[in-house]
């Protein structure tokens, strides 16, 4: 999949190395073609030109790859949500409609496009996302709680790559976003993990000295803890060296 005009170089190579794992991450579960219809798709919409860059400049192909690839591996979902996110860019800027989807993917992936497109649309008509009333309003146009978890991944997979973008306005609102609603969904649903991340690095956004001065306060006291345990188990080991035991310790 290769078009000069839609990534750059160093997005080639990413791409490259993306669709690799995404295709060891599901090979398992996706049918015998969708690999070629996906790969023929991407490319036509590459040759169409017509899906934007966000306000972070991130190339909207390998941005859906990244976010296919957390849900794929770090919350275990499978073909139709796989396919739902390389596709629904496709369907909101009219490259392909809902109906040809359904009729070459099936209803479970059209589905989830559906709810993806309702979501953003929701997005267009309400700016101001700080209202429990918005919270609901987003579970209820998801329809599918797979598209809640969808864009929980995306929201993480965005807060990943911002780190160094130059739009400090757009970061700092995707930042307020990630705490205020993405982390405490994701808490809801049992994302701990990924709930943790939204966090710290919404924080690590907003308010930069306060994250750094409890990450180093954290260090210090891992180190004092490990110095503990070393001090702790150190006799044990001797021990057991002594007695000619083979062992592997843990503190």
């Amino acid at each position: 999949m290769e078009n000069n005009d839609f990534f750059t170089q160093e997005e080639h190579k990413q791409l490259i190395l993306l669709y690799k794992r995404l295709l060891r991450l599901s090979k398992d579960t996706l049918q015998k073609d969708d690999c070629h219809k996906l790969k023929t798709h991407l490319v036509k919409a590459m040759a169409e030109g017509t899906i934007p860059r966000n306000v972070f400049q991130m190339n909207p192909i390998i941005k859906d790859m990244q976010t296919a690839v957390i849900v794929a591996e770090e919350i275990g979902m499978r073909r139709a949500s796989i396919l739902g996110i390389m596709l629904h860019e496709s369907v909101k800027y009219n490259l392909c409609s809902l109906d040809s989807v359904k009729e070459e993917y099936g209803e479970d992936v059209a589905g989830i496009i559906r709810g993806l497109v309702k979501i953003n649309e929701l997005y267009s008509k309400s700016p101001i996302i700080e209202s429990e009333n918005f919270r609901n309003l987003l579970l209820s146009f998801a329809e599918d709680m797979r598209v809640i978890l969808i864009i929980i991944a995306d929201r993480v997979n965005l807060m990943r790559q911002i780190k160094d973008s130059p739009n400090e306005e757009a970061r700092l609102e995707v930042a307020n976003e990630a705490a205020y609603l993405y982390a405490p969904l994701a808490h809801k649903l049992g994302l701990y993990k990924l709930k943790s991340e939204l966090e710290d690095l919404s924080l690590k956004y907003t308010q930069h000295d306060v994250y750094y001065h409890i990450k180093e306060k954290l260090n210090a006291t891992k180190q004092a803890r490990d110095r503990y345990i070393e001090a702790f188990i150190e006799p044990i080991r001797k021990k057991l060296e002594d007695a000619g035991l083979k062992f592997h310790m843990k503190g």
